[in-house]
């Protein structure tokens, strides 16, 4: 039969487990919060690369058409200037000019065409890239939205088990309290009071002495493993 204080301890301990698993979710949903809210930037971030890479080239575009304007009107301007020349070669000079300034429109207009089909492909993308982003994000921020509702609720059951633990605390004896509470400070993982099992600790699963061993089969007061500290007991 498990001594009365025995059964007080292990149940301090479970309402105890149960505090800390609460506490250690507490802990991690902020990290997990700052995780998804990284993930919204970087998604944010890449889209505006993409935004920033179509500016671009509709700002090229308006380059592009700047300079066929600037082109036809030297082409008129030549054209007016041929009216009034009377010598042949000036004629031709002027003639040569607007070829070649034809030319080079020419050559903008192919350039043009070639990056109004690479615009038209990067604004599909670039809507198909938008959409993706807001639903990835409307995802992220439902899951954050979660994130914060767990938190509170979290909150509530702390307090609730913070307050079955000193219940509990009260029900134990001070000097077996203050043992309970330094072992836990000391191990390095959880349980705190653990069976010994075939004469080893079921915490660090070393053989105890003989002299803990036996102790412990009399289960009339706290005995500690010799080798990390544990309060055991005996499981019959």
């Amino acid at each position: 039969m498990v001594s009365q204080w025995l059964q007080r301890l292990l149940v301090l301990q479970d309402r105890d487990s149960r505090c800390d698993s609460i506490k250690r979710q507490l802990d991690d949903i902020p990290r997990q919060i700052k995780k998804e809210e990284g993930a919204i930037a970087a998604l944010q971030a890449q889209l505006a690369e993409s935004e920033t890479a179509y500016k671009h080239m509709e700002a090229h575009r308006h380059e592009l058409e700047g300079e066929v304007e600037v082109a036809e009107a030297q082409i008129i301007k030549y054209k007016t200037q041929q009216m009034q020349v009377k010598k042949n070669e000036e004629y031709t000079a002027l003639e040569n000019e607007i070829h070649a300034l034809q030319q080079k429109i020419s050559g903008i207009e192919d350039a043009e065409l070639s990056l109004l089909d690479k615009i038209d492909q990067a604004r599909a993308e670039l809507e198909k890239r938008r959409d993706e982003v807001a639903q990835e994000r409307a995802t992220l921020e439902a899951h954050i939205e979660r994130l914060h509702r767990n938190y509170e609720s979290f909150q509530e059951e702390l307090g609730a088990a913070e307050e079955a633990v000193k219940a509990c605390e009260a029900e134990v004896e001070p000097h077996v309290l203050q043992q309970y509470r330094y072992v836990k400070t000391q191990v390095k993982r959880p349980p705190v009071v653990v069976p010994l099992e075939s004469g080893r600790c079921r915490g660090c699963h070393l053989k105890a002495s003989g002299e803990v061993e036996s102790l412990a089969r009399k289960a009339n007061e706290l005995v500690r493993c010799d080798s990390c500290g544990r309060i055991l007991y005996y499981d019959r």
